[in-house]
């Protein structure tokens, strides 16, 4: 007899059971959570192996190791080198003494942050922070809306010591108009193998997720980790959280092509856990109102991204297919999304494939408007705005949407680039 298998099918089928249970947990077994500082793990210091350099926020980065003395770039090119790799991560910010857009990023090998300006020729990267932690592999930033600019008001690093996942917040002094005051940087760690981090959008609260015996429990705390307290729990670890809106947090199943997927809301009030959106295959990001939740759905034969509407519970697809992931919302333009694509064609999985470093592919950089449907490509990396062909990650914009900044993958340099 001749045995065949409809592999959709079985995914389909299994995608309904973990759904079901999920919904069966939601209506009838789950516990409402209180918010009892008792509840929380206790949050660890720097211990008397580390290394603690926090240096004047005004001091000159030249001479570091890193880089040397990098200057601001000259180019007049659409796309610019901001510093060479290995980078671990990037944000722009805006300072006022001078107004100008800075990069301010982390150096993989050594955890020091530097800041450079943008489109400011003499001008020198400085150090924000000195502290020495090698091998960084995940950087979360903490940004704040002050004076009507944007600032970095601090940042959770992420590295890996023998087994264990070390998460150190460091919190930095942001200036303003109306004080010139300065603080040290304030360094704290947060509980060992925290799964997932997310800063809210205020960039005054953190969450994050610790991984217990029947899945995960999320906590909230202050930006600098102090008073975290439970907010909830999920029978589920292998997770991925985002705070795209100041109220709601979103939980997503870490995606794997054809492999059913759930993405929760959670509200930062309340702790109160809702279901979303069930798709095999699944990377989602929300909006900042969150009223738009673009997410993909991947089998083993096809890629689709979609645009779901929390509010009337309909789903639009999008006239092509970025993984949310790789993607931007503009802080100016509500409906606006930029994203890096591959305008060649590439296999169903190919993101699992790229997440685990055995595919590659050059990207170019694009611009979605969700209210009209248009899609404007911005720039190509090495092309004839400059730049060298990439593989992007960790792609940053700009308050005034007038820079992106990416990673290239592989050598891990910092890159800009001018919208307008």
């Amino acid at each position: 007899m001749n045995l065949t298998f409809n592999w959709k099918l079985i995914a389909e089928i299994a995608g309904a059971v973990l759904f079901v249970l999920l919904l069966v947990w939601f209506f009838f077994f789950r516990q409402t959570t209180t918010l009892k500082p008792a509840t929380t793990p206790p949050i660890s210091t720097f211990d008397s192996q580390s290394t603690v350099t926090v240096p004047d926020t005004s001091t000159n980065a030249a001479g570091l190791s890193e880089g040397g003395e990098l200057s601001s770039p000259v180019s007049t090119q659409k796309i610019f080198k901001i510093s060479d790799g290995p980078v671990a991560g990037a944000t722009l910010i805006q300072d006022l003494r001078p107004t100008t857009t800075l990069a301010r990023f982390v150096m993989q090998e050594s955890g020091h942050i530097l800041d450079l300006a943008i489109d400011s020729p003499g001008s020198v990267a400085r150090a924000v922070s000195n502290t020495t932690i090698p091998g960084i592999a995940h950087v979360a930033w903490e940004t704040q809306t002050v004076d009507g600019r944007q600032a970095a008001a601090g940042v959770a690093l992420q590295y890996l010591d023998s087994s264990t996942i070390k998460t150190v917040l460091l919190t930095f002094p942001v200036a303003s108009t109306s004080s010139s005051t300065s603080s040290p940087v304030r360094v704290q760690f947060l509980p060992n193998d925290a799964m997932s981090i997310a800063a809210s959008p205020d960039g005054k609260s953190i969450a994050y997720l610790l991984k217990t015996a029947s899945g995960s429990d999320g906590y909230v705390a202050g930006a600098s980790g102090i008073n975290p307290k439970k907010l909830f729990s999920l029978p589920l670890s292998q997770v991925v959280l985002t705070w795209p809106s100041a109220g709601t947090l979103l939980i997503t199943s870490k995606a794997a092509a054809g492999v059913p997927g759930i993405a929760l809301s959670i509200q930062v009030a309340s702790g109160a856990v809702s279901p979303l959106l069930y798709s095999p295959g699944l990377t989602a990001s929300a909006d900042f109102g969150f009223e738009k939740l673009v997410y993909q759905s991947t089998t083993q034969d096809s890629r689709i991204t979609y645009a779901h509407d929390t509010k009337s519970n309909l789903d639009r697809p999008l006239s092509f297919s970025p993984a949310p992931e790789r993607c931007a919302w503009s802080r100016t333009y509500a409906s606006v999304m930029y994203c890096a694509v591959a305008l060649t064609s590439i296999a169903p999985d190919y993101l699992d494939l790229w997440h685990q470093g055995a595919a590659s592919m050059a990207d170019s950089l694009v611009a979605y408007n969700l209210l009209t449907g248009n899609t404007i490509i911005i720039t190509t990396p090495g092309g004839t705005d400059g730049g060298i062909s990439s593989d992007v990650d960790g792609l940053a914009v700009s308050a005034d949407d007038k820079y992106l900044l990416f990673v290239k993958k592989g050598d891990r340099s910092l890159w800009g680039v001018r919208l307008y």
